[in-house]
């Protein structure tokens, strides 16, 4: 459920419709964005138990993207962790102290972002050393819903035969997920980024494209990473957003790490626009499958994050209650209005 939206954001939101009104055009493939983003979570809605943990994303900080401030209230203690693959990853856990407990059972966390049209990051030395982020030796292997053996193994070899090079395998394979899935979100399986449940349905949301591009692309020994996010309207100043989205992105050693979505190439019926690069209409969160939070989880991994995660007395809480929004600064006030500097919120407790 979404709740009123702070009064910081309330006088935005009219002074944005305004300034929508007077015919202000706003073009993602060539314009920079600030966004407001507000991430909600109902912790009320948690189970009662000695101990709550609570894991959510935080947004990337990137070649295309800048995080500028973090405001954070919570009744809970918090901080902020960094993982493995340069996830910034916001853990709250509950207080015995009773103010505390008293306190607005609600967390509510918000960002200022900008945002850049991205073409994504050049093969430097210092970007993709061993055992940094951006190290493409992270992004070779398979995991528990993406396997490079089998069938995922023997579409990319047929789709790369005859081709030399991993510029042109990448685009072989990018073409087959395009060509070959419908995007549509029916029955069951879908939206749980199963390489095989994905060319084998022939349909799925974009996790389900990504995974079999992911899947045929490290089969043939060429690194590809997964990262998600919120999809944020480019024709809308303000709104609620209803769900995350996710793309992939492809190292190639001339080129780098560079991006694609398959999926919303296909929604769009704009299959050149979105190889190698992305429009400013999206806010990364976090990267990779599989994933260990910081500190980790007494559950399994987690499939791809960007909802909240829960634990109470050491069990996963399903179905964490969150909402979101945000609001897109006018272009020419966005360093106006967004803030200059970080700022985030201390502990409370």
């Amino acid at each position: 459920m979404l709740r009123r939206p702070s009064m910081k954001s309330a006088v935005l939101l009219i002074a944005l419709a305004a300034g929508g009104a007077s015919g202000q055009e706003f073009d993602p493939w060539t314009q920079t964005a600030r966004y407001e983003f507000e991430y909600r979570v109902d912790l009320g809605a948690l189970p009662d138990g000695s101990e709550t943990r609570l894991w959510i994303p935080a947004p990337a900080e990137t070649a295309s993207q800048s995080l500028l401030s973090t405001e954070i209230e919570s009744p809970w203690p918090h901080r902020v962790n960094t993982d493995a693959y340069g996830n910034r990853i916001l853990f709250i856990e509950s207080s015995s102290d009773a103010d505390s407990r008293d306190a607005s059972p609600e967390l509510v966390a918000r960002f200022v972002v900008e945002r850049r049209p991205s073409s994504g990051v050049p093969a430097t030395a210092a970007a993709t050393r061993p055992g940094e982020p951006l190290d493409p030796a992270r992004y070779l292997s398979a995991q528990r819903k993406i396997p490079l053996e089998g069938l995922i193994a023997d579409i990319a070899g047929s789709e790369s035969r005859g081709l030399e090079s991993n510029a042109e395998k990448i685009r072989a394979f990018y073409d087959y997920v395009v060509r070959t899935m419908t995007y549509a979100k029916h029955g069951e399986g879908w939206g749980n980024g199963d390489a095989i449940w994905a060319c084998t349905s022939k349909y799925g949301n974009c996790t389900d494209f990504h995974s079999l591009f992911i899947g045929m692309a490290r089969s043939q020994g060429i690194a590809a990473r997964f990262l998600i996010g919120f999809p944020l309207g480019a024709n809308e100043v303000a709104s609620e957003v209803p769900g995350y989205h996710c793309w992939a992105e492809v190292y190639e050693t001339d080129r780098g790490w560079f991006p694609l979505d398959a999926s919303e190439a296909k929604k769009k019926s704009q299959v050149e626009a979105y190889f190698g690069k992305l429009p400013s209409d999206r806010i990364e969160f976090t990267v990779g499958r599989d994933l260990t939070l910081t500190p980790p989880q007494s559950g399994e991994p987690v499939n791809f994050f960007i909802y909240p995660y829960a634990e109470v007395d050491g069990k996963r809480v399903d179905d964490v209650p969150a909402s979101f929004r945000y609001i897109r600064f006018p272009t020419e006030s966005a360093s106006r209005n967004a803030g200059n500097g970080r700022r985030e919120s201390r502990p409370n407790g």
